[in-house]
């Protein structure tokens, strides 16, 4: 259940909807969904703790015994608005809300759809205040991510940058879909924000699932690798992050292929993942779509060497409009340690090979603004993967219906270099497919000026870039 729409779910989730924007009226909004999803958690569980919470509210004016119910839920009512003009008055005001939003909830049957309403609350979070780095990673994506790495039961699946706990919770959901083996992989998570930590491990519990979180709040690029030697890597980093420790972690040993620029972690954080991973570990990470195209030296030069060194199996196109934060793309970049057959990979050798898949027109609409990748289209794009890797019956890509075929195609090492080591799918790629529900291209469709002369830019500095690896050829 996601809340792409805002009529999505049920009448008892619209309802909850309407009670957390009354909240966000009075405090802060980030405090507001932290409320809520302690509240949704406490939900589930079902039995004293909720039964006394929701005791203490009165039918006729909603009120909350708050000196009892800080005991109970971890730093919940810190709602921002002590100590502020008025503030006793905006506190009372904000016990009110935060009472009919325990009620609302409670009116929530049965009990167990409360992991459905928690991961509705994470998507509505994000369409509504995610910018930058503060965000949830939308369902769709995290569900393509885990399908792209496909994880089995017992193996360490790590998130380094966890967030809400959602990229561990879909890798535990697609071991237990698609494996014939009992059990689900072991979940590991990192995240440098306490309020985070808190949300995955509610979210974890909430999908009846026993993870490792760490001690605490860690900062993954300055705090260096785990050494899990992890199986399994999935990310979704912040994009272009500066001021990531750039100074401090001049020469390290993760930076095998390259130093990182000051002005974008991309280098970082994909270099700390190879670092993660055990000898035939594989790794899916979510990057901006200039990650695979700068024209900067040292991200070309690093570029150039994850391939040269095999450790790159695949780069998908994602479609704009899919993250709340920004209408342009990003891509997802597929990583093995290991492409020869053996378990954790498939039959199929690919040493020297990527495949590029362009999905850049498989969103569908959910609502004015909104786009998603449905099921049915991340079944398409990972059918294609376990195809290519020898994973499922068909043995290779080009025993692919011919639709499938025309967007997506496994490049040799020597075209990606003749290309400058532009890892753009586009470049490779003959077309993209259409979305199952044929709607209007979401890269078209709602485009503004401002946006379609950006693209136009980005053409020119492509052509620009393979203009100079072709001179630099002669």
């Amino acid at each position: 259940m996601t809340a792409e729409a805002e009529t999505a779910g049920p009448l008892a989730f619209r309802r909850v909807w309407r009670a957390i924007d009354a909240l966000c009226a009075v405090v802060a909004p980030e405090d507001a969904y932290q409320a809520a999803f302690q509240v949704i958690y406490l939900r589930s569980a079902r039995g004293a703790p909720w039964s006394v919470l929701v005791r203490h509210i009165g039918p006729a004016e909603p009120a909350l015994n708050m000196a009892w119910a800080s005991t109970r839920l971890d730093s919940l009512f810190s709602l921002g608005v002590r100590g502020s003009t008025g503030a006793v008055g905006l506190f009372r005001e904000a016990d009110r809300r935060l009472a009919t939003l325990i009620a609302e909830v409670d009116r929530v049957e049965p009990a167990e759809q409360a992991a459905d309403l928690f991961d509705a609350c994470l998507d509505r979070y994000s369409y509504r205040f995610g910018e930058g780095g503060n965000y949830y990673t939308p369902l769709g994506i995290a569900r393509l991510m885990a399908g792209l790495a496909g994880p089995r039961a017992d193996e360490r699946v790590l998130d380094p940058v966890c967030g809400s706990g959602r990229l561990l919770v879909e890798a535990a959901q697609w071991a237990r879909r698609r494996g014939t083996e009992s059990g689900v992989p072991l979940v590991y998570g990192r995240d440098s924000s306490t309020e985070a930590r808190r949300v995955a491990a509610m979210n974890l519990v909430l999908n009846l699932l026993h993870g490792d979180l760490g001690a605490g709040p860690v900062d993954s690029l300055r705090g260096g690798s785990t050494g899990l030697d992890a199986d399994v890597v999935l990310a979704n980093p912040p994009f272009k992050m500066s001021g990531w420790g750039h100074e401090e972690l001049v020469g390290d040993p993760r930076w095998s292929f390259g130093q990182p620029p000051k002005s974008s972690a991309n280098f970082a954080w994909v270099q700390h993942i190879l670092s993660e991973l055990s000898p035939r570990g594989r790794a899916v990470v979510l990057l901006a779509d200039g990650a695979g195209k700068s024209t900067r030296g040292d991200e070309r030069q690093i570029r150039q060497r994850m391939v040269e060194t095999d450790v790159l199996a695949g780069v998908v196109a994602l479609p704009a409009g899919l993250f709340p934060h920004t209408r342009f793309g990003a891509s997802l970049w597929f990583l093995s340690k290991d492409k020869t057959p053996h378990t954790g990979w498939g039959r199929n050798s690919r040493l020297g090979e990527v495949l590029f898949v362009d999905a850049r027109r498989l969103a569908q609409r959910a609502g004015r603004s909104r786009r998603h990748l449905a099921d049915a289209e991340v079944t398409r794009i990972c059918r294609l993967f376990e195809a290519w890797r020898g994973h499922d019956s068909t043995d290779a890509v080009t025993d692919l219906p011919m639709e499938e075929v025309s967007w997506c195609r496994s490049a040799r090492h020597e075209e990606i270099k003749g290309f400058g080591y532009d890892l753009t799918p586009g470049n490779y790629v003959r077309s993209s497919p259409v979305a199952t529900d044929s709607s209007p291209d979401p890269d078209v469709a709602e485009r503004s000026p401002k946006e379609e002369l950006y693209g136009r830019f980005e053409e020119v500095a492509q052509i620009n870039e393979r203009l100079r690896s072709v001179l630099r050829e002669k």
